[in-house]
């Protein structure tokens, strides 16, 4: 049998054979395949474009009818967005497709068919029950949109818009209608804006949209309000400029009056916005010149503002230019206004304040515009406003019609254009201004009762305490003067540093005039110097020190300004005292640069004083500069004034004051003024004061100690010849204290330095020894009372003698050997009281524990106790169960004078008592030994190692004081004084009687004198003057002509600090050393630019 024979495969044949493979392996792929870069599926695809077929066979084969994309879209969102109804109905009703899906922006089908106006898939969607009260999400922006937006929205909303918002934003009126018709309580639903459809569809100026919400439900659409802002359809409307809207609202019964919660009519949006159309419609139905309730401004006010000139033009045909603004009621006042505006203002001053040049020139060229018209609470002109903005060009216009008046005219603050201009800080405006005649130097005029204390402000106060660099700068180049000063006496310099403005004062103080001596005295400038100097690491300081007339005497007392402040700022003391430390280096770096640019040295400098008299080397004592007086240049001018031009060695000055010792007629010659030289030599005056202070121990030893002339035993009241001599020498040493003390209180220049107090202990030991010298008169020769108050003098007297002996320390202080040492023994005494309180506070509490632990407690003779003597009362404690020597006990036992062995009895006292007692004992010597003397040696030794750096700058700080104090010390060593006063006695006496022809003002005026020229110029002593009170009182007064007296007095007045080197060159050399020359040479070459002549220092 013959097989049946194939067909034969043809190409024909083998080609459908692939197209079915593939089709297959197509269909597969479509459905669970790998999708597109957006995530959809085959079906979104064939949805998207509308293949019913197509989507037929995906989903006969099992796609997946709501997949979603990686936005969130299924197919039906893509049908509904194409308006593909069939196929939305076959993915809905037919496969069970969500119809209300949500995309990532929370948006339903609806949604899109709305926004697209697919008119039968909105139909067939609500058909289906779709939700129509869905909202979508906010939206932030629109930046994340993509081609599944295949509807053309723009995302210009924030979101939470159903799907009848979105017809009405996108302008299909049909889809609106059929939501109106279906469901008319739409219409009422706000947005997440409180936008209703009726808000959106003016917004956008769609006027078949508002046909349709009008002809469903006309009364709720023209009277709704957002939320956001309260503005009807009408004025959004009239904001977005479109005129159809408008007229169809108008025509609906919506008002023009109807103001928003920013006071803005309809009328007043289209100001705003230029919107003329809209001003043709309204025209009809509003007047033009109602003014807000909420703002008081008109429409004209609006536009003016707003700079809309062609909707000025339009409404000036019909309006005055010059209405003013009406104050508006508080109550309706907009929400979040800090205040109400301005009442009284008119266009032209909106137009100027807002700068808007072209609608100024319109107003001005209408014949019932002021523009000197004052306007508003604080009588402000158009000019005032446009000067403050800033606006150059509507200055120029307004000053083209009346230039003098307008810049005359001040507001109710007093404030001129100028004052404006400067404190907003335009520079062109005030280049402008000051073309036109304006006064720079012009104070602000406050009336009566608005008086202020920062009344009487330039331009430049104004613009210096705003900070305006470039408004100062301005300023100064044309000509303001920097040392006005206002009505509280501060000037530009004092407000700039008050406002922190580092720059501004930087400025100003290369360019004011007032003194830097009354700057430094003000302790408010001081303070706001400091905040400047620490914004810029003290550059400012620098630069206030560097251009005073005199830098070094600036820096000192700005140092000392800053110290003082320290004291009062407790909360910026720390960056005060780093203002003081970094001028008293400054001061100290000046004082070198000035020693090394003359040739004369530091004495011509230091000789130099300043406007009260003192001289350089006064003001560094008075001041308290220790490190700029022990600087070498200054030392070794101190040395020069101390041996005042003498050139003998030290052994020659170590044999006078033996000779003085020896010979005390030589001590008399050399101490008294007898009209030789040495009496003004200070190391002289230095070596007969010594010599008297060692007259004195010897009369101290010959009246107290071995031998003694005149025994206590003795009982002899009448002085000897010693006790006589230490009287008179006493008396001496009180006239002298006496003397000092009137020069302190008088300020005139004396001061108590170093061991100066010991003087007054003496005198005051010395004066109860007398008393009880005096006293003991009052008591029978020879009784025991007289001789015990003899005893009482001269213990009283050796106590004297003792710190006499320690006053020789004061006379070793001179010398740089002993000067550090006292320095630091003074600091570690203060120490050693410290100490002595705390061992005290101890030493007490441990001294009364004792004692009371140390009472009997049983009656002597008890047999309880270890007594055995017998008695039935109790007895009063033995002597060493007192305070007082428990209290002896305890000290001796610090050094180890006291054992176990020394304490009181306690026989009579429990035992218990005795161990407490011991116990007592040994935490006190634990306490007061190992802690207390352990800290004190600790202590000390960090005081030593703290004060030894600092303590040769101590001394040569207190050796400045000293050699000072020996140069002005007019009167001679005690006794000798005496002698000189009982002199000036006797002239006196004799001047009054008329026996001696001298005039009155001789010995005690005479030294006043000296002292009072001494004062002036304490260092600068005449070596070779002979001129002294007994050569006066020898011979007659000489006769001087005035015009001799004249010359001699310019001759002999010392030179002025500022006057005595070029502190110019020095500031120079200091910027060099800095390296900050380059940019002081800038300021230097910008200074010349601006003025004629050098610009004045401070």
């Amino acid at each position: 049998m013959t097989p049946p024979r194939r067909p034969r495969e043809g190409k024909f044949h083998n080609i459908c054979a692939a197209i079915h493979q593939a089709l297959a392996a197509a269909s597969t792929a479509l459905d669970y395949g790998p999708r597109g870069i957006h995530g959809k599926a085959a079906l979104h695809l064939a949805a998207e474009s509308g293949r019913d077929g197509v989507a037929g066979e995906l989903l006969r084969r099992g796609a997946f009818a709501s997949a979603k994309s990686k936005l969130g879209h299924t197919p039906l969102h893509s049908a509904a967005a194409a308006g593909h109804a069939a196929l939305a109905l076959l993915l809905a009703r037919t496969h069970g497709a969500a119809v209300d899906a949500l995309t990532l922006r929370r948006r339903t089908p609806l949604h899109l068919a709305a926004t697209s106006g697919q008119l039968a898939v909105c139909r067939t969607l609500l058909q289906l029950k779709a939700d129509v009260n869905a909202v979508d999400d906010l939206i932030q922006d629109d930046d994340d949109h993509d081609d599944d937006h295949d509807d053309g929205t723009q995302c210009s909303y924030q979101g939470g818009q159903t799907a009848l918002h979105l017809a009405a934003d996108s302008g299909h009126p049909s889809v609106v209608a059929l939501f109106v018709e279906r469901h008319p309580a739409l219409v009422a639903v706000a947005d997440g804006r409180g936008r209703t459809c009726a808000h959106i569809a003016a917004a956008r100026g769609s006027a078949p949209v508002l046909r349709q919400l009008l002809h469903h439900r006309r009364p709720g659409v023209t009277a709704v309000r957002t939320q956001a802002s309260g503005s009807t359809p009408l004025q959004l409307a009239a904001a977005g400029g479109h005129v159809q809207a408008v007229r169809i609202l108008l025509e609906a019964g919506a008002s023009p009056a109807a103001e928003d919660s920013e006071g803005m009519a309809a009328i007043h949006l289209a100001a705003k916005h230029g919107h003329t159309g809209v001003l043709e419609v309204l025209k009809q139905r509003f007047p033009f010149n109602v003014t807000s309730t909420k703002t008081g401004f008109t429409a004209l006010h609006v536009a003016a503002r707003f700079g809309q000139v062609d909707f000025a033009r339009e409404m000036l045909a019909s309006v005055s230019a010059a209405p003013e603004s009406t104050r508006p009621n508080p109550v309706n006042v907009a929400a979040g206004r800090d205040a109400a505006p301005e009442s009284g203002l008119t266009p032209l001053h909106l137009a100027a304040q807002a700068g808007h040049e072209s609608l100024v020139r319109l107003l001005l060229n209408h014949p019932s515009t002021q523009e000197d018209l004052q306007a508003g609470p604080q009588a402000t002109t158009p000019l005032h406003l446009a000067c403050q903005g800033g606006h150059a060009a509507v200055a120029g216009l307004l000053l083209s019609r009346a230039a003098l008046p307008l810049l005359r005219t001040l507001d109710q603050r007093g404030h001129s254009c100028l004052h404006l201009a400067a404190t907003a800080g335009h520079v062109e405006t005030l280049r402008l201004l000051l073309g036109q005649g304006a006064d720079i130097n012009a104070t602000d005029k406050l009336a009566l009762p608005l008086r202020c204390r920062q009344s009487g402000c330039t331009p430049l106060h104004v613009a210096a305490r705003a900070g305006r660099l470039p408004a100062v700068r301005a300023l100064l180049e044309s000509g303001a003067v920097g040392s006005a000063e206002c009505r509280d006496g501060r000037t530009a310099l004092e407000h700039a540093a008050g406002g922190g403005h580092r720059h501004v004062l930087a400025l100003l103080l290369r360019h004011s005039t007032p003194t830097a001596q009354r700057l430094i005295h003000n302790r408010r400038f001081v303070y706001d110097l400091m905040v400047c100097g620490r914004q810029c690491e003290f550059r400012v300081i620098d630069e206030f020190v560097l251009l005073a007339p005199a830098p070094l005497e600036a820096a000192v007392k700005l140092t000392r300004a800053f110290g003082a402040a320290a004291l009062r700022e407790k909360e910026r003391s720390v960056d005060l005292d780093l203002a003081a430390r970094h001028c008293q280096a400054l001061a100290t770096d000046l004082l070198s640069l000035a020693v090394g640019s003359q040739s004369a040295g530091a004495a011509a400098l230091l000789q130099a004083v300043d406007e009260r008299g003192l001289s350089l080397l006064d003001v560094l004592i008075e001041c308290h500069q220790r490190a700029v007086a022990a600087h070498p240049a200054v030392q070794h001018h101190l040395s020069d004034v101390w041996r005042g031009g003498l050139r003998w060695p030290s052994w020659c000055l170590a044999l006078l004051l033996l000779g003085f010792l020896v010979c005390p007629p030589l001590w008399v010659a050399f101490s008294l003024p007898l009209g030789h030289r040495f009496t003004r030599i200070p190391i002289i005056k230095f070596l007969c004061h010594l010599a008297s202070h060692l007259f004195l121990l010897s009369l101290f030893v010959l009246t107290v100690v071995w031998p003694p002339i005149t025994p206590i035993a003795e009982g002899h009241l009448l002085p000897s010849w010693n006790e006589w001599l230490l009287l008179t020498w006493l008396l001496g040493l009180l006239l002298a204290e006496l003397r000092q003390g009137q020069l302190v209180g008088r300020g005139s220049g004396g001061s108590r330095f170093g061991l100066a107090w010991i003087r007054l202990l003496v005198l005051g030991l010395s004066g109860l020894a007398l008393l009880c010298h005096l006293s003991a008169l009052a008591f029978p020769a020879g009784s025991h009372a007289l001789l015990e108050c003899l005893c009482a003098r001269n213990v009283l007297l050796a106590k004297a003698l003792a710190f006499c002996c320690v006053q020789l320390l004061d006379f070793l202080s001179f010398h740089h050997l002993f000067g550090p040492w006292a320095i630091i023994i003074s600091d570690l005494m203060k120490d050693l009281a410290r100490f002595g309180m705390v061992l005290g506070i101890f030493h007490v509490a441990f001294t009364l524990h004792l004692t009371a632990l140390c009472q009997p407690v049983y009656p002597q003779g008890d047999p309880v106790g270890n007594s055995s003597t017998a008695a039935s009362a109790w007895d009063p404690p033995t002597a060493a169960q007192t305070t007082l020597d428990v209290t002896v006990l305890l000290f001796f036992s610090l050094f180890g004078m006291g054992d176990q062995n020394s304490l009181p009895d306690v026989s009579r006292s429990p035992s218990i008592v005795s161990t407490l007692v011991n116990a007592t004992f040994g935490v006190y010597l634990i306490v007061t030994l190992i802690v207390l003397i352990n800290l004190l040696i600790a202590m000390m030794s960090d005081t030593y190692q703290r004060i030894q750096a600092q303590s040769d700058t101590q001394w040569k700080f207190g050796r400045a004081v000293l050699v000072r104090e020996a140069t002005r010390r007019t009167t001679p060593p005690a006794p000798l004084n005496v002698v000189t006063q009982l002199l000036w006695l006797l002239q006196r006496c004799a001047c009054r009687k008329g026996t001696v022809d001298l005039p009155s003002e001789s010995l005690a005026d005479a030294g006043e004198e000296v002292d009072r020229l001494s004062n002036s110029h304490s260092i600068v002593i005449p070596v070779h003057s002979t001129s002294s009170w007994l050569h006066c009182f020898a011979r007659r007064w000489p006769k001087v002509s005035p015009a001799e007296s004249q010359r001699v007095g310019e001759r002999l007045r010392p030179c002025r600090i500022e006057d005595v080197l070029d502190w110019r060159a020095v500031a120079q050399r200091y910027r060099a050393m800095k390296g900050t020359l380059e940019e002081s040479q800038h300021h230097r070459n910008f200074e010349e630019s601006l003025l004629p002549t050098a610009a004045p220092q401070l």
